[in-house]
């Protein structure tokens, strides 16, 4: 390795650098000391040649030739960290998923007839299970009933009821084994990599608080859907990715390659979510929330020795976590109407971020819409029915309404009688406007 190899910083692990520092050398004087820390590793080859000092092997593979005259090459240690959280969130979803399934099998008798809340049936050592039917659930999981008791995630409940603690339970479950699954896969996947770059504490902290802040999102917007899984918190670390990328943006290959890539699959990712019944607002909100506070919580790996690097680096960090800040103290205020402001009033082209007609422009009227999203806009908390009854005939458009109500925490479901009703336009969506009027105050 001669002057003329550049001395840009390239990404090594703490073990190579070790071994490459210790090769064997043929010495002609004193050989200079070498230290290793956990920043950098110093590698002059110059002032070895000046000293007499030649290697006696080549140079290592992670050394690349750069431009002429560059007379230093440095080499940057990024230390490989244990990976602990990733594992123990992915762990914990898991577990919650089986006990979801155990829930919903709970004082059902299996040598009874099928139901819709609990069809698919089997037992493992004694132990029930049991998931509803897909047209009820199509991810192979419990009834929402079930979800709600273990602490999904719903507005109105959340507001009414004093339940704040459903914006942490809601993030660790899940509407079924395949959503199970898919959240997973993609957070052992994103995590680990994360988690090896940067430490258990700072991924940590990056997912709760991506996960939280897109369930503010979720029930401040939505407050009459009830929402499930980690998909916030997993968006989360796909932001954090992104600001991994731009801090440590002279640590990659092709830096520029990497983040067009991450965007693209996000964008692709956030456009799926605007189909019905997909909680896209716990996805935009927390990639948001994981990319800025990713500013905050990530390290710099190739920390600069100047004055002003360090001072820059304190000041971003110092206006992302203000953000952060102000954000949730936002969004808490939104959600339990301080101030009368409501969230939909505010912004309401945000609409649009959780459900988009497809193709964009068309019209149900004509019949040209792959899917609407009235149905999912005038959707309950949870499954609510209702029947409507004509007491003078059919003739009559005057009558009233029994709607069963979903049941609260611990609860059970409710009767609720609606009379009169104007059964004009009784319908799918004429009945989730009552369950929204008459079972979300309940």
């Amino acid at each position: 390795v001669g002057p003329s190899i550049c001395h840009e910083r390239h990404p090594i692990s703490a073990r190579a650098a070790v071994a490459h520092a210790m090769r064997p050398m043929t010495p002609k004087a004193a050989p200079p000391r070498m230290e290793v820390n956990d920043e950098a590793v110093p590698f002059d080859s110059a002032d070895a040649r000046q000293n007499g000092l030649e290697p006696s092997a080549p140079p290592p593979p992670w050394i690349e030739r750069g431009q002429q005259g560059c007379d230093v090459d440095k080499l940057v240690v990024i230390p490989r960290r244990c990976i602990l959280f990733t594992p123990l969130a992915a762990i914990a979803c898991t577990v919650l998923m089986v006990i979801e399934l155990q829930e919903n099998a709970r004082g059902v008798d299996f040598q009874q007839p099928l139901t819709d809340a609990c069809e698919f049936r089997f037992a493992i050592r004694d132990t029930p299970f049991c998931a509803a039917a897909f047209k009820v659930n199509p991810m192979f999981g419990p009834s929402s009933e079930v979800l709600l008791r273990m602490g999904a995630i719903s507005g109105d409940v959340i507001v009414k009821n004093g339940e704040a603690w459903r914006l942490f339970s809601g993030m660790w479950l899940h509407g079924g084994v395949l959503h199970c699954l898919m959240n997973v896969v993609a957070l052992l996947g994103i995590g680990c990599q994360l988690e090896r770059a940067h430490g258990t504490l700072r991924v940590g902290a990056i997912y709760m608080l991506s996960g939280i802040f897109g369930s503010i999102a979720s029930a401040m917007f939505a407050p009459h859907v009830l929402s499930v899984g980690a998909s916030g918190a997993i968006f989360g670390l796909i932001g954090a990715i992104v600001g991994d990328i731009l801090m440590n943006w002279d640590l990659r290959e092709k830096p520029c390659r990497a983040l067009l890539w991450v965007c693209f699959v996000s964008a692709v990712q956030l456009l799926v979510g605007t189909m019905p019944l997909i909680d896209n607002f716990a996805h935009f909100f927390g990639f948001v929330m994981g990319f800025v506070s990713s500013i905050t919580f990530l390290d710099r790996l190739n920390k600069g020795a100047r004055c002003w690097h360090t001072c820059s680096r304190r000041c971003f960090r110092t206006l992302a976590a203000a953000i952060v800040f102000f954000a949730f103290v936002v969004g808490l205020a939104l959600l339990y109407g301080i101030g009368g402001v409501d969230a939909n009033e505010l912004c309401q082209a945000c609409q649009e971020i959780s459900c988009k007609e497809f193709p964009w422009g068309c019209t149900d009227n004509g019949g040209h819409c792959w899917w609407t999203c009235d149905q999912m806009q005038n959707a309950p908390a949870a499954s609510c029915g209702g029947e409507a009854v004509w007491p003078r005939g059919a003739n009559t458009t005057q009558g009233y309404v029994d709607l069963t109500c979903p049941p609260r925490a611990g609860g059970n479901a409710s009767k609720v009688r609606v009379e009169p009703v104007d059964l004009t336009h009784w319908g799918t969506d004429f009945l989730g406007e009552l369950c929204k009027d008459h079972c979300a105050s309940r």
